[in-house]
């Protein structure tokens, strides 16, 4: 199973670093999760950065992902995460959110460094292996 952080997410419909390791990946995995602010932040990024028709691909492709949605338990393990590895609110949800999937062969995507460094020391397997 493979978790997509917003960094990670919009790197499907950016053309930046990392993204064909992203897409390759993708299409090798058969899951994919997030958590539900990863829609807001995933548009914001690729209205600011794509074309036109980049958002709308992204609206139609969102149902292929398994959604975590934001309730009182995964904000309180957010909030707990913030302060013990030093996350910025929505990178502490992000984690919080692939923290509390059930898989054992779960991979954490990002390309934000905090954020890898966090994942890393939680026990979960990143993609890249090594982010600097």
């Amino acid at each position: 199973m493979l978790y997509l952080d917003a960094s990670a997410f919009v790197k499907r419909y950016i053309e930046e670093e990392g993204s064909d390791l992203l897409v390759k990946t993708m299409e090798a995995s058969r899951v994919f999760s997030t958590c539900r602010i990863c829609f807001v932040e995933a548009v914001r990024a690729i209205a600011t950065g794509g074309d036109s028709g980049d958002v709308k691909k992204m609206e139609s492709e969102w149902d292929l992902l398994n959604v975590v949605e934001v309730d009182r338990s995964l904000t309180e393990l957010a909030a707990g995460l913030a302060v013990s590895r030093g996350l910025r609110s929505l990178d502490a949800l992000h984690l919080a959110s692939a923290l509390s999937v059930p898989a054992d062969d779960l991979v954490f995507a990002t390309w934000d460094a905090r954020l890898h460094r966090a994942a890393r020391a939680e026990g979960l397997e990143t993609l890249p292996a090594e982010l600097v």
